[in-house]
């Protein structure tokens, strides 16, 4: 037998070998992949069963961004592609453009070129939440079911090991977060929904807001709460402090900025509810100063109409929210 036959049956031993290798590795993968105790399998379906719903919530995410990102003219969408430094794909097809941005841009994003834009996105988000909220609520019932048939097929020691199921398996902290979300409402998805009417002042604007979140938390929620030698406009608990101003010039903003400084030393979570008039004001800018201290800002929109001495501001329906996180 020559060299060159002797070097070719030495690769082919050593093809082979590797191959086995390889295939004994996936089956042993494999393997130990597949729950080997009623335990285990119980286990793999929940974590599978969170996992479909993550994809589900993240499909329906995209449905939603790419619903409010159709909003916009097309040219809108080609600026957001400038100005996020995107590569976007060459096309005469808005609803190309837009899911394209929509997996590219976050939510918070999204939301924001929308107001930019005076396009309303509070009711696509309000059902996107609807469905997350399902979605949840399914992996619950989920959960339970599953519980209920280990304790049925597992002695009761086995039973309080799956009770630290949460604290022995990966990323177990979500799924008590978001069943807590839901027991506590959000003041922020709450103020999405409020709806004020005509005001002459802060002072109404203040009285709408204070009955509508005393209608859905209680008693738990007050006005003109002491903090230090101020007060704030609103408080819900100890945790949450919101002031309120209406944009009518500079020095009420730099204000608002003074104040919400002070306020982050006291309250878990500071809102600031800006009434936009369409003043010359610069609002952006005391927008993002605000973001920088902490707060979170929601933006009314309106107009000021005079009749006399006095006035009113009609607050718009269509276009008249923001809520910048």
């Amino acid at each position: 037998m020559d060299l060159n036959t002797l070097l070719g049956v030495a690769v082919t031993l050593a093809m082979l070998y590797i191959l086995a290798t390889i295939t004994t590795g996936k089956d042993e993968t494999n393997y130990q992949a597949r729950p080997q105790t009623e335990e285990d399998r119980i286990h793999y379906e929940i974590r599978r069963k969170r996992e479909e719903i993550e994809a589900r919530i993240a499909e329906e995410e995209h449905k939603m961004k790419v619903s409010i990102l159709m909003k916009l003219k097309m040219n809108h969408l080609k600026t957001i592609c400038a100005a996020e430094s995107l590569d976007c794909p060459k096309t005469r097809r808005k609803d190309e453009l837009a899911n394209y941005l929509a997996e590219r841009l976050d939510l918070e994003e999204v939301k924001n070129w929308a107001w930019r834009y005076k396009t309303a996105s509070k009711d696509e988000i309000k059902a996107f939440r609807e469905v997350e909220k399902a979605l949840w609520k399914e992996f619950e019932k989920f959960k339970a079911d599953k519980v209920k048939e280990l304790e049925v097929i597992e002695s009761e020691s086995m039973s309080e090991n799956l009770e630290d199921y949460d604290t022995e398996n990966d990323e177990p902290s979500e799924i008590p977060e978001v069943k807590e979300s839901f027991s506590e409402p959000d003041v922020l998805d709450l103020l999405e929904d409020f709806q004020p009417e005509t005001v002459r002042d802060e002072e109404d604007l203040e009285k709408q807001l204070y009955q509508f979140l005393r209608a859905r938390l209680g008693s738990n929620v007050k006005r003109q709460y002491p903090v230090g030698d101020q007060k704030i406009d609103i408080a819900i608990g100890d945790s949450v402090g919101i002031e309120i101003k209406i944009a009518e010039s500079r020095s009420k903003l730099q204000r608002l900025v003074g104040q919400v400084l002070d306020y982050v030393e006291y309250f878990d979570e500071v809102i600031a509810v800006i009434l936009d008039v369409g003043a010359n004001v610069d609002i952006d800018s005391y927008i993002k100063k605000l973001r920088q201290l902490g707060a979170e800002v929601v933006v009314l929109e309106g107009d000021i109409k005079r009749k006399g001495r006095s006035r009113e501001i009609i607050i718009k329906d269509a276009r008249r929210k923001i809520i910048i996180r």
